[in-house]
């Protein structure tokens, strides 16, 4: 999601190599900056490569009409934070170097192509792009091409994680990620877990938190992409 959700590297390799630390701050993005982010790489080193790389950023026909259908019904269904709260939403992440927060609304089933259970908001509030997952305990290959017309290596596996946000004393909310620790396993994370492990400060109130488990991922951005639909940076979304 940032962790999912974005990442034509997606929610995605970025876990796998984000949850090789104990803590970090994992503000998910949905392209690999989020990767950039928890390693403390240039997010510059991650711009979109030139030559023929690039191109396999950008959408095939079959690929870009899919594209421009979701992105035009999604704009209509969730076009602002405000749609996304009111359809059962909410922000896992910080504004992104990507210039995206990650929006969840809890579901592994259900998940359609007019339905992604991640959403990409920019930092006007408006959608910029989206992630489906699905459980890969579930799934044990992705949904096949009748149903996402794109190419399998759009698909990546997002590992194990956990996300959770708290309040300090002085009331600012904080938005945290960790791999999935020895103490951190099942389905919920109590604010003890947490503490025991380090995660959560002990004068801090839990809010939420939620585990995501292995997952398929596919993203990509609705907002138009001279890098292409599954790059992993866009240059019309800015910080």
């Amino acid at each position: 999601m940032k962790i999912g959700s974005k990442m034509p590297l997606s929610a995605r390799v970025f876990c796998t190599m984000l949850f090789a630390l104990a803590f970090v701050t994992l503000e998910w993005s949905p392209t690999g900056a989020a990767v950039v982010r928890a390693l403390g790489v240039s997010v510059a080193a991650m711009a979109p490569m030139a030559g023929s790389q690039a191109g396999k950023f950008q959408p095939d026909a079959a690929e870009a009409a899919f594209v421009r259908d979701v992105s035009e019904r999604l704009g209509q269904k969730y076009p602002d934070t405000r749609s996304a709260l009111a359809a059962g939403y909410y922000q896992t992440t910080k504004l992104e170097p990507d210039g995206t927060t990650i929006w969840f609304n809890n579901r592994w089933s259900g998940v359609s192509k007019y339905s992604p259970n991640f959403l990409w908001y920019d930092k006007h509030g408006r959608l910029a792009g989206l992630d489906y997952q699905y459980e890969v305990s579930a799934w044990p290959n992705p949904p096949a091409k009748n149903v996402y017309p794109v190419r399998r290596s759009r698909w990546t596996t997002i590992d194990p994680h956990i996300h959770f946000a708290y309040k300090t004393p002085s009331g600012i909310i904080k938005r945290r990620g960790a791999r999935m620790l020895p103490n951190l396993q099942g389905r919920t994370v109590t604010a003890q877990q947490l503490r025991a492990a380090k995660l959560l400060p002990p004068n801090a109130t839990l809010l939420w938190t939620y585990v995501h488990p292995k997952a398929w991922d596919l993203g990509f951005w609705v907002v138009p992409n001279p890098s292409g639909a599954f790059a992993e940076l866009n240059p019309n979304v800015r910080p």
